[in-house]
Formats: structure tokens, C-alpha cells, sequence
């Protein structure tokens, strides 16, 4: 399952196929589900709210048309789940020194209550913001990062197959996808250095599959 955020709050929510349909996000009012089928909404309230059960994987697998024979690795697996979030109201500067200090690449955006997401923000945006004005960098660093952070971002889900989520990470070119649960929570953060790692340490994961 995937989700996309907005300043609005929850704009999307479904499966990877319906992720692929997206034309153009607008901008929209909150809603607390996408799904319009009972089903994946009782499968969504067994996924997120503790262990992930074999009913549930198996339920996972059906739902995505996979092999239930098939050993599924979940991104919850590979997750870092020590997550440093930071407000749009922070200036650049700020940001970017908080980010060489944790030797990250990206941070998620919280909203009011700093479980929720509300946009992303990434080392590339800031670098490259800066050079395209580089007579009011210095200037331009006391801004906050509310006028270059992303504000639509897809997201994904703990139970989520590693190698789709790694699908969707090239297909759309991002290098992070944060990890949220059915109640908006944001829970973790994956990366492109999770999923090599992922890929290296699991000698029998199908990529392909």
C-alpha cells in the first residue's frame, strides 16, 4: 500500500497499480481513507498497530497477487525507525546543518503534532536552490525551508514487499520514502542505502519476482 501527503494532510491512499494511474495530485481537503473497499480497509486495521501476523502477510500477499508460497520481506524489516523530523519553519540554514550533523540526506517535514507528515526536504533541494541564486546565497540561507521542501510525497506502508517500494523509488526517481501507518503516523524511513543494504544481506530475496 502507498499514500501520497500534501499541506493538506492525507491526499491518496491505495495500491501500487493505482499509484501508477496517478496523472496529477491536486491539492485536497484531509480524508482519513482513499480505499472504498471493505476489505482493504479490515486489512488495513489488522497491518499497522503492532506485530505483523502470518494472517497478515498472507492477507498482504493476496491482496497484491502474489505466490503465498513466496517468502515476503517487508520494508518494515529494513526500516530506520529513528526518525529526526523538523518544521517548515525552520530556516535552511538550520535544516542543513541538522542534516551534516546526522549525516542524513533527507528529513520529513512533521505537521502540528510531530507524528504526522506534511512534506520532505532533501540536501539536493537546498544545494541546488542555493546555487541557482548564488549572489543572495548568503541571503537566501535564512529562509525557511517551507518555500523548497516537497509537498506532495508518496509514502508507504511497514507491511509494503521491499522490492516494490524499490519499484517505485526508481520509477518516480526519489531517493527516500518515509514509512506511515493507517492513522498518518509516520513510523520510519527507508532509503536507497536501506534497499542496497537490503539486497546484499538477503541472499535469497527475488528481485524480480
Amino acid at each position: 500500500m502507498f499514500a501520497m501527503y500534501d499541506d493538506y494532510g492525507l491526499n491518496f491512499r491505495s495500491t501500487l497499480d493505482r499509484l501508477y494511474d496517478l496523472q496529477h495530485v491536486t491539492a485536497s481537503k484531509p480524508i482519513k481513507d482513499a480505499l472504498d473497499d471493505k476489505n482493504n480497509q479490515s486489512f488495513e486495521e489488522q497491518l499497522y498497530k503492532g506485530k505483523i501476523t502470518k494472517q497478515a502477510k498472507d492477507k498482504y500477499k493476496q491482496m497484491t497477487n502474489l505466490d503465498t508460497r513466496i517468502e515476503i520481506h517487508h520494508i518494515e524489516q529494513i526500516m530506520s525507525s529513528n526518525i529526526i523530523t523538523v518544521e517548515d519553519s525552520i530556516s535552511i540554514k538550520e535544516c542543513y546543518d541538522l542534516m551534516i550533523e546526522h549525516n542524513i540526506e533527507q528529513l520529513p517535514i512533521s505537521a502540528d503534532n510531530a507524528l504526522h507528515l506534511k512534506g520532505l526536504i532533501t540536501k539536493n533541494a537546498i544545494l541546488d536552490y542555493l546555487v541557482t541564486d548564488i549572489s543572495y546565497a548568503k541571503k537566501n540561507i535564512y529562509k525557511t525551508i517551507h518555500e523548497i521542501s516537497t509537498k506532495k510525497i508518496i509514502t508507504t506502508d511497514p507491511i509494503s514487499d521491499i522490492r516494490r517500494v524499490a519499484k517505485v523509488m526508481i520509477d518516480f526517481n526519489i531517493h527516500s520514502i518515509p514509512v506511515v501507518n493507517s492513522e498518518d503516523i509516520l513510523v520510519g524511513i527507508v532509503s536507497q542505502n536501506d534497499m542496497t543494504r537490503a539486497i546484499s544481506s538477503i541472499p535469497h530475496i527475488q528481485i524480480f519476482a
